[in-house]
C-alpha cells in the first residue's frame, strides 16, 4: 500500500515542481513594447517599410540605413530601436 501511493504521489509531485519552475523561470515581457511602421532613410524618404519597437536600447535598422517612424505630415524623423 505505501509503494503504491508513493508511485502515484512522487509522478504527481514531480509535475507540479516542473509546472512551477517554468512560470518562476519565465522572463518578463515589457507591456511598453509596441511594434510600430517604420520608414528607412533612402533617396525616397518614407517609401520602405519596416516594423520595430518604439522604445528600446539599440536603433532600428535596414540594410544598414537606420529606420525612423512617421512624425505626422513632416516625414520620418522619430527613431525606433529594437532590443
Amino acid at each position: 500500500m505505501r509503494t503504491l501511493k508513493f508511485k502515484l504521489v512522487f509522478p504527481l509531485l514531480a509535475i507540479v515542481f516542473a509546472i512551477s519552475a517554468a512560470f518562476a523561470t519565465q522572463n518578463e515581457v515589457s507591456e511598453n513594447l509596441v511594434l510600430e511602421q517604420g520608414y528607412v532613410h533612402t533617396t525616397q524618404p518614407c517609401k520602405i517599410a519596416v516594423t520595430c519597437n518604439s522604445i528600446g536600447i539599440n536603433q532600428c535598422t535596414w540594410e544598414e540605413s537606420l529606420v525612423f517612424a512617421m512624425d505626422g505630415s513632416t516625414g520620418c524623423n522619430r527613431p525606433l530601436y529594437y532590443n
